[in-house]
């Protein structure tokens, strides 16, 4: 015999616990402990031959006896078979799996509904007492504790069959300017019960208590880190108290669909793209301003302006729709956040391979006002594979962010250190800057690898990959275009703001960094570069 059985009668023994008590409440008391009493001694190995006899006489016996003693209370049941189980089991079954399974449904249930019940039969407190605590209606109170009845009893029924949720993985990503401390990123970053979350309420909206069942949290321990994803926006909670998430999600089967369609689009026109794109290469090793610049400089520089016209070009494709205009949000930034959602147990091999063809966070700009002379400097750098790093900030994320332009500038333009308010922690980091290309060393005096160029001469270099940019266009756009279109992802109808252009935001993923690696594979790319040139540029005004 197992739970389901038991509960069946539940509401039977409401209807004969009415007609014998003088409150819902002492009626509620009494049915609950009736069950309670048949949870024991079906844990104890008794046999009960007719069900529903066996919980009416029990029921009549501890109203009888007045027990109506809480789920927390010692408890002795005699049933009609005479067997008597003493206190010190009823102590053994209250940490036994069925009286942990009870508690477990309580802890599923959201605050307002918990909170009433607890105090209810963990407190012995009365009606009135709760509605006085809680600062609510009397009426508010009866309604909670029916409801949390019903919600436990429908939990227990649900218990026996419930499949238990394998936590997967959320890769989150946005567009826009961060908040001030690090939003959205910073919402997730080794949070793996909030990353979790926001896989369960995306394609339809829950409430606390079925995320709570789902993910197998007791609902009080989720309530905070639900409120720091709406507070953060990246949830959204509805005036039905049902929370969803407001971003758009993918997992990597969907991703993939696209990818190979996409290497053998590229493949088809890489001669045509490639042969432009050497011409502007040609072209911007004749301005002036690079013509005085290192090997390893005009190597990194070509990288970059490489990848900045293919991602044009590729926004080209979707360029008829509207640009997203990113919102403000109350953490101070202006961001959109998609993502990427693993589920458990997925073979990932398929989906790391096409990694290596993504370009991870697209063209970033970083920005720093008035260090030593200049009165703005900005990096703007691609995260690729090939080559460089695409997490080269390593484990000092915040801290690359905020500190390496100044440091760069620091160098750059002869400024020491010690000078500075840059911390230890980030200069102590220097290594690693070096291993990923961004700083050199001559005779132990660190110098900046990477190209270093006035705005002026950045804005020279901008019109020729623009220039290349409508020579692609003219040549291959409208195929492009065509190929794309029928490429825009599902998303969910509650879901409205999201904008469209994110919807196709995998239809042209991996374009790019296909025209380059072939170019790579074919030996046209990165001839004799053996180390990390990244494609990174720094650019000031004075």
């Amino acid at each position: 015999m197992n739970n389901d059985e038991i509960i069946q009668y539940y509401d039977d023994l409401m209807r004969l616990a009415v007609s014998k008590c003088n409150s819902q409440a002492d009626a509620e008391d009494l049915v609950g402990d009736t069950m309670l009493a048949a949870f024991v001694y079906v844990h104890k190995g008794g046999k009960i031959q007719h069900l529903k006899t066996w919980l009416a006489n029990t029921l009549y016996h501890k109203y009888n006896d007045k027990l109506r003693k809480k789920y927390r209370s010692p408890v002795t049941v005699y049933f009609d078979e005479g067997m008597d189980i003493p206190e010190e089991d009823n102590d053994e079954y209250l940490a036994s799996e069925e009286a942990s399974k009870v508690r477990k449904e309580l802890n599923h249930l959201a605050y307002i509904t918990r909170e009433v019940l607890v105090r209810f039969y963990y407190g012995n407190q009365s009606v009135a007492d709760i509605a006085e605590g809680l600062d609510i209606p009397e009426g508010t109170v009866k309604s909670r504790l029916s409801a949390g009845r019903s919600q436990m009893k429908k939990g227990l029924e649900a218990m026996e069959t419930g499949e238990n949720y394998l936590p997967g993985e959320l890769y989150l990503s946005f567009g826009g300017s961060e908040g001030f401390k690090g939003e959205p990123m910073s919402l997730v970053e080794g949070d793996l019960i909030a990353k979790n979350l926001l896989i369960l309420a995306y394609e339809k909206p829950l409430t606390i208590s079925e995320l709570s069942r789902a993910i197998g949290i007791p609902a009080a321990y989720i309530e905070p880190i639900v409120k720091k994803l709406v507070d953060g926006e990246l949830m959204v909670q509805t005036e039905g108290n049902k929370l969803y998430s407001d971003f758009i999600i993918t997992r990597p089967q969907d991703v993939l669909k696209g990818f190979q369609p996409q290497l053998d689009f590229a493949h088809r026109h890489f001669d045509t793209v490639w042969d432009i794109l050497c011409r502007m290469c040609d072209r911007i090793s004749g301005l002036s301003c690079v013509q005085g610049m290192g090997s390893v400089e005009k190597t990194i520089l070509e990288r970059y302006a490489v990848l900045k016209a293919l991602q044009d070009f590729q926004h080209f494709g979707t360029g008829r729709i509207e640009a997203p205009v990113f919102p403000k949000r109350k953490d101070g930034g202006r961001w959109l956040a998609q993502a990427v959602a693993l589920d458990a147990g997925y073979n990932t091999k398929e989906y790391q391979e096409a990694q290596e063809y993504a370009i991870q966070g697209g063209h970033r700009t970083s920005e720093a006002i008035a260090v030593g002379r200049t009165k703005r400097i900005r990096l703007y750098e691609f995260d690729t594979t090939l080559w460089d790093s695409p997490c080269r900030y390593g484990g000092a994320y915040e801290l690359y962010f905020k500190y390496i332009i100044p440091m760069l500038w620091h160098i750059y333009d002869d400024i020491p250190l010690e000078a500075s308010d840059i911390p230890n922690e980030f200069i102590s980091y220097m290594p690693t800057l070096e291993a990923v290309g961004l700083i050199g060393y001559s005779k132990d005096k660190p110098y900046v690898k990477i190209p270093v160029m006035e705005k002026v001469s950045y804005q020279e270099v901008c019109a020729l990959v623009q220039t290349a940019v409508e020579e692609i266009k003219a040549a291959i756009g409208d195929e492009f275009t065509a190929f794309i279109m029928p490429m825009k992802a599902w998303i969910p109808k509650h879901l409205t703001s999201v904008p469209e252009l994110y919807r196709y935001h995998y239809a042209a993923k991996y374009f790019v960094m296909a025209i380059v690696r072939e170019a790579y594979g074919k030996g046209l790319h990165l001839k004799n570069v053996d180390a990390c040139c990244p494609p990174v540029v720094l650019v000031y005004e004075e």
